[in-house]
């Protein structure tokens, strides 16, 4: 890109300033952010400073007392919680480089002469860094800038240089800010014991919100607009009256790939629904006392599973795919399992399954995603009810039930005994698609063929 800045040719820039001057706010003058400044000098001398970035503010504008506004005048002031006065560092024939490889990371570098250093931005709003990069742009370019009001540098305040909240615990209701947002830069929120009977809508917009525990409350339902976290891990939603957990919460793709913590005990769940299984890099899934009486029947495919409770439900028989898991901790203490000695081949038939069936059977294997909106209600609930067999394969009417008595020790290395007598035998329950695989179950009934 030809550019013509009436500066020194020893200025160099690796900036694509057509990439700033797009910056969405016109002109952003203090910039709030993480600055490391590295001094260039101690590598000629192998010193090396360890880094550490402090949260600073970084301002564009002209020394108190000055006249009318001239370009030699104007300087980047740097001041922090331990120098509040700041560094003054002036502009004109001093900046080297600019670098903003990474600025769409709220990262970048200003190298300048005098000081030999480097100001390391980091953790900046990206809007506001291309902003202020615009500005500091038509400084060194020469350009005029009476149309933009530059104030007179002067010493930042305490609110302007303290370190973002990144963590916020709401015990009480009077606590809850009513009138003002939560702060984005939030990571970490907790809102317990407020009696709040939806999520707040505003929580939605922390985009850097890792971790949220909404414990202790009345909420009734999980809204899709949660998927707009893209960066949660951990979600607590016990103690509260939700009695459904939406199919959709568990499709929105940003929630698949960061979700690690999924707690939704104490509530009134009666089933979880099989889209669940998508949100594959669960960690540790929480659902003791509620309602439940079966789980997924493709729980197995939770391959990065650790931790599972589910301590106080009614859950009656596992599904098959529980083998599959391998788990460090399992938890299923007072449920009502069946008594079952070895295992036991229901009445059911594997014969040729009908063209419909023959058409599911193809959507699901394919993963083929459908709603409401795509096919009609009941052939929506009749791809729900899909069963799983042993081979991998889906299946529906077409195929015969079992059930087979399982030790828990098979699949984790921590047991909680199921049962006042300290078992940890559970009955499983599962299908079979064909008659090759009802062939292979009566041969070795604990044998894994997928």
């Amino acid at each position: 890109m030809t550019r013509t800045m009436p500066i020194a040719k020893h200025v160099i820039y690796d900036i694509l300033w057509v990439t700033v001057e797009k910056a969405e706010a016109p002109y952003i003058m203090r910039l709030s952010c993480d600055v490391d400044c590295v001094n260039r000098a101690l590598a000629t001398h192998n010193l090396k400073k360890a880094g550490k970035s402090s949260h600073a503010q970084l301002s564009i504008g002209r020394k108190p007392g000055n006249g009318p506004l001239k370009e030699n005048t104007l300087y980047i002031m740097l001041c922090t919680a331990k120098d509040r006065n700041g560094t003054k560092y002036p502009i004109k024939d001093n900046i080297m480089q600019v670098f903003t490889k990474f600025v769409s990371e709220g990262k970048a570098t200003i190298r300048l002469k005098q000081p030999e250093q480097d100001i390391c931005i980091s953790k900046a709003d990206v809007i506001q860094l291309k902003s202020f990069l615009n500005v500091l742009r038509q400084a060194l370019q020469g350009k005029n800038l009476d149309s933009i009001t530059l104030s007179s540098l002067a010493p930042a305040s305490a609110k302007n240089i303290e370190k973002p909240k990144t963590n916020l615990v709401i015990t009480t209701k009077r606590d809850y800010p009513l009138t003002k947002n939560f702060p984005m830069s939030l990571e970490s929120l907790q809102v317990s014991e407020c009696r709040m009977k939806r999520i707040d809508s505003r929580i939605f917009n922390l985009r850097n919100l890792t971790r949220l525990d909404l414990s202790n409350n009345s909420i009734e339902i999980i809204p899709d607009e949660i998927s707009k976290l893209q960066n949660l891990s951990e979600l607590k939603l016990a103690h509260n009256n939700i009695t459904i957990f939406s199919p959709s919460v568990c499709l929105k793709e940003s929630l698949q790939k960061s979700l690690n913590l999924l707690d939704l005990s104490n509530n009134k769940i009666q089933k979880l629904p099989l889209q669940i299984c998508e949100l594959v890099n669960l960690v540790n899934l929480k659902f003791d006392n509620n309602e439940m009486e079966v789980l997924p029947p493709t729980i197995g495919r939770l391959h990065r599973l650790q931790f599972i409770s589910a301590c106080n439900n009614k859950l009656r028989t596992l599904p098959a795919s529980f083998m599959k898991l391998r788990l460090d901790s399992v938890d299923l203490f007072g449920n009502s399992f069946d008594v079952i000695e070895n295992y036991q081949i229901s009445a059911g038939s594997v014969d040729v399954p009908t063209l419909v069936e023959c058409a599911a059977r193809s959507i699901k294997k394919s993963r083929v995603p459908y709603s409401e909106e795509d096919l009609h209600l009941h052939l929506c609930r009749y791809l729900d009810s899909a069963r799983q067999c042993w081979c991998g394969n889906y299946c529906f009417q077409c195929s015969v039930r079992y059930t087979s008595k399982v030790d828990l020790r098979r699949v984790a290395s921590t047991v909680t005994a199921v049962d006042v007598q300290g078992g940890t035998g559970v009955p499983v329950e599962g299908f079979l698609c064909s008659p090759q695989c009802l062939k292979k179950f009566q041969n070795n009934p604990n044998a894994y063929w997928k």
